[in-house]
């Protein structure tokens, strides 16, 4: 007792006066600011962007504890509020770049805060003291670390001077890290010393598109954990301190340039570099391989089932690089637990589905048997609608007349997350073609979308035109909305709500895919040949540039305007425009293909020279636009665009833009521009399967992971590192696990399994989630999302666009990579010392890449596919390819083989082929496909 009262004299004789308050520390490194709770402001000295990573108004010191004196009830106490009644002594020193913050907790605990410069470094320490004369339970440590995620809706701000979030909550072994959103700067990486762990976080929910949370770390959650309902794979711990003990932890703040200096600071620190392959989202009849590059001494590395999974160590392939692979056999969730330094722990989880061919076929299957409404009584006959696994039997398909709580939008077709099915279904019909599935789809186009949804060919004005939310009977007829019953307001421009162009590109990508469809498979369409989807893909994406630009948007919209999304934002399967393209000059077209691909060429030269951040959407920060901005990059990089003059007119800001110069290093810089922006909202260093390549909104990794542009973009990295990267084994690894990500939210299975590990039962067995909540429990924007446990959304949505980037780029690719020798994502590869031999497993197997010692081999099938579980043969010298071919229509058709890395005389053997040149380095292989099953091809080359 006597000590205590001695300590309280000491502290209040050292009581805080004003001149203490806002005082700065430096040095060659931090900037910072200082007030009586902590650091206000954290800057780097001379950095890149003078981004302020303290969000503003925020404290970083801010400490929550929530702990009991013997067996009483715990109580909370957080140190910047005053109610607590905490006595705080500060203390500066400039000389020595410390800051020493000291208070005592409710006459119970003192806890004394130090921050200190140390070169690079910046340190914080935490000491607890127990100064009553009982013992003290802390059941909550809790950390709230608010970093500047104030976004607005100027880019420049937004993209330099404002940061994204990181987290790798897992024991001993956790980081945080942020850097600006553009991707490159300064990176602030957050470590935990040797006596600290973090084992749970929180994220209060704000606003998630303007990054208004609030995150908190913890180090001991037991109160708050154990009283958040929802699974969590680390334990919820305590600490106990007996009168006058104290114990201590700390972290560490550092500077890192780069993901690749990020991975040397994680070493440096005695945490953990990881790197995994193909990702951490696992099909069943593939295997995963995984890197520690750590100082560590790693005692153990133990799986979640011993008895079905198999870990194998494979050496230490370098100095501190620890080798592992891992053969799962339990469908679901996957704990890998490295135990080190006697004590101390990591996680790694993983997610194991059911074979990529399987799942693929088994969504589509789900969403035409499930999913469609059939009533000619309704205005939305046709409509695939929504699936909540929160209904009762019979109300689990949504629609509008059984919404669950939705928006109208969301159930009525008129938007993304009902219309994503469709082009799902398209996708997957244009690989394995499905007569029940593309007359659904046929449906669909005849009753709910041709002149409902959709403005026919012959409607003035605006042909082609699609109707936007909340639905296309209320804005056809604007004296009733058949899902309110409200009147609705006539008159005006913005009425009829023609103007969202995401709606546009939704359809002329459907609309690609039934001309691929019926070009491929003619047997099996009913509702309009080739020529006429080819037609109607060429209609709707005229009207992608033309009807938006002639409708004002105004009534409360996302801003009031003439809307220009078709130049100025990313919108999600542009690319396929491309083909569209591609197929109206094959069918000699010419002048069609000409308009799509200048207007084509607006966009890419506004994204190139007018706009340095043209990757918001609608909303300031966005990871919608990626898949877009890397095809007008890549665009630009393969195709000649030529000077200009008053190319177009924005009537918003009554300017013209010309590009009057063109410069040939501009599309590389661009390309390098927009990678680094994709990277900044995706996870790549953190090792748990929702995180690992998905992509982040604005909350960072805390919250909406896996959503569809976790694949939509991550083709864009896989891309990227097939095609251009200078070192493509990174870029392939993240861009793969990107690709695989978000088949973990779906619920699939086998009869031993239940049919599915998040929602058990044959009835479910198909069904996916919009996204995935990472916290124990946690709320979304959503409806169905309020207070929801870790695991899938309940309700699918939007992420079927993602998924059609999943089938749409699914491929297995060789590589030899620095750590993981050759390995095959996606497939399984073999060698002798002649040869390799490849066995893909991508769940489509048309798409083959090879990277081997600088070497890039690159076997694209139009249609059809390799033979399942066969072998494709490559000579190591590159002199002769086998493979055999699987027909997929049983019918005499031609089968395209573009073929790239080549070099010499190509003959083939074992089926009638025509060989023409093609762009860009690729040999285009005709092959006249008959009636077999197989063929066995021999491709040799002089």
């Amino acid at each position: 007792m006597l000590l205590r009262k001695v300590y309280v004299l000491f502290l209040s004789f050292f009581m805080l006066s004003p001149v203490f308050a806002d005082q700065m520390i430096q040095n060659d490194y931090f900037q910072i600011s200082t007030s009586l709770n902590g650091i206000t402001s954290l800057k780097r000295t001379n950095g890149k962007f003078d981004t302020e990573f303290i969000f503003p108004e925020k404290t970083l010191g801010e400490v929550i504890i929530r702990y009991r004196l013997d067996e009483s009830d715990f109580r909370a106490v957080n140190t910047i509020d005053p109610v607590s009644s905490n006595r705080i002594a500060f203390q500066l020193d400039k000389i020595k770049n410390k800051i020493q913050i000291a208070r005592i907790l409710e006459n119970n605990i003192n806890l004394t805060q130090k921050f200190e410069l140390q070169n690079e470094k910046l340190i914080w320490q935490l000491e607890f003291e127990n100064i009553t004369e009982k013992q003290i339970e802390i059941g909550d440590i809790a950390l709230p670390v608010i970093m500047n995620t104030k976004y607005q809706w100027d880019p420049n701000y937004t993209f330099t001077k404002t940061v994204f979030k990181h987290h790798f909550i897992s024991g001993h072994g956790s980081f945080v890290y942020w850097m600006p959103v553009a991707g490159t700067g300064d990176f602030l990486v957050m470590t935990p010393d040797d006596n600290t762990k973090l084992e749970f976080y929180t994220e209060t929910h704000t606003d998630y598109a303007w990054g208004k949370g609030q995150f908190v770390a913890y180090i001991h959650s037991a109160v708050t954990g154990e009283d958040t309902k929802g699974s969590w794979r680390q334990p919820h711990t305590s600490v106990t301190l007996q009168p006058g003990q104290k114990i201590k932890y700390g972290f560490c703040f550092e500077w890192a340039k780069s993901f690749e200096d990020v991975r040397r600071v994680l070493y440096e620190n005695n945490a953990f570099d990881v790197q995994v392959v193909p990702g951490m989202v696992i099909p069943s009849d593939l295997f995963a391989q995984f890197s520690l590059h750590t100082k560590n001494k790693i005692d153990d590395v133990q799986p979640e089932f011993p008895s079905q999974t198999v870990v194998t160590y494979l050496g230490e392939k370098r100095k501190d690089v620890h080798v592992y692979k891992v053969v799962f056999r339990k469908l679901g969730e996957n704990k890998i637990t490295v135990r080190y330094d006697s004590g101390k722990y990591t996680l790694l989880e993983f997610f194991v589905t059911e074979p990529l061919e399987t799942i693929i076929k088994k969504r589509a299957a789900f969403i035409v048997n499930n999913q469609q409404h059939r009533d000619k009584s309704k205005w939305y006959n046709g409509l695939f609608s929504l699936w909540d696994t929160r209904m009762p039997e019979g109300k689990n398909k949504l629609g509008p007349d059984n919404r669950a709580g939705q928006h109208p939008y969301a159930v009525s077709g008129s938007d993304d997350p009902s219309n994503c099915k469709c082009l799902y279904v398209s996708e997957k019909n244009v690989v394995y073609p499905d007569r029940n599935e593309i007359e659904a789809l046929e449906y669909f186009l005849e009753n709910f979308v041709w002149g409902k949804h959709q403005r026919t060919d012959r409607e003035e004005p605006y042909p082609y035109g699609i109707y936007g939310v909340d639905n296309w009977y209320a804005n056809r007829f604007t004296d009733r909305d058949p899902m309110d019953k409200q009147i609705s307001r006539p008159g005006g421009p913005s009425q009829c709500k023609m103007w969202r162009t995401f709606d546009y590109t939704t359809y002329f990508a459907l609309y690609y895919n039934m001309y691929r469809i019926a070009k491929y498979y003619p047997d099996m369409v009913t509702y309009l040949d080739a020529a006429g989807y080819l037609e109607r893909a060429f209609g709707t994406a005229k009207a992608f540039f033309e009807v938006p630009a002639n409708i004002r948007m105004e009534g409360g919209w996302s801003f009031t305007g003439w809307v220009y999304w078709q130049y100025m934002i990313g919108n999600f399967h542009e690319k396929y425009l491309l083909g569209i393209i591609e197929a109206l000059e094959e069918t000699g077209q010419q002048k069609k293909a000409d308009y799509l691909r200048g207007e084509w060429e607006k966009k890419v030269k506004y994204f190139l020279y007018d706009d340095p951040y043209p990757y918001t959407s609608e909303m300031p920060v966005d990871s919608t636009a990626y898949e877009s901005s890397y095809a007008i990059a890549k665009y630009a990089l393969l195709n000649e665009l030529k000077p200009d003059e008053k190319l177009w007119y924005n009537r918003n800001l009554d300017k013209w833009y010309s590009h009057p110069k063109i410069k040939p290093d501009v599309a590389k810089e661009f390309m390098e521009r927009q990678l680094l922006a994709n990277l900044a909202c995706r996870g790549w260093l953190e090792t748990s399967y929702y995180h690992l390549g998905s992509d982040f909104r604005a909350l960072g990794s805390s919250g909406y992971c896996l959503s569809y542009m976790s694949q939509m973009g991550g083709w864009a990295i896989l891309d990227y590192g097939l095609y251009f990267a200078d070192k493509p084994t990174d870029y392939i690894e993240l861009g793969y696990a990107s690709l695989l990500s978000s088949w973990a939210l779906m619920n699939t299975g086998t009869r031993q399994s239940n049919y599915g590990f998040w929602y058990p039962g044959k009835k479910h067995d198909g069904c996916v989630g919009w996204a995935f909540m990472p916290q124990k429990t946690g709320s979304e924007w959503n409806p169905a999302c309020q207070n929801i446990p870790r695991g899938p959304w309940p309700v699918d949505g939007e992420i079927d666009h993602g998924l059609t980037a999943g089938v749409e780029a699914a491929c297995t690719v060789v590589t030899d990579d620095p750590i993981f020798g050759l390995f095959a994502y996606g497939g399984v590869v073999t060698e002798n010392n002649s040869e390799f031999s490849i066995i893909p497993k991508d769940g489509v197997r048309q798409r083959l890449h090879l990277i081997i010692n600088d070497r890039k081999v690159n076997l694209l099938l139009e249609r059809d596919g390799f033979a399942k579980e066969k072998s494709v043969i490559i000579k190591k010298s590159f002199e002769r390819i086998s493979f055999n071919l699987e027909n997929r229509f049983r019918k005499s058709h031609r089968t395209v083989l573009l073929l790239s890395g080549i070099k010499g005389n190509i003959n083939v053997e074992g089926i009638d082929s025509e060989i023409e040149k093609e762009k860009n380095d690729f040999v285009k292989i005709i092959l006249n496909v008959g009636r077999l099953e197989e063929y066995k091809i021999n491709i040799s080359v002089r």
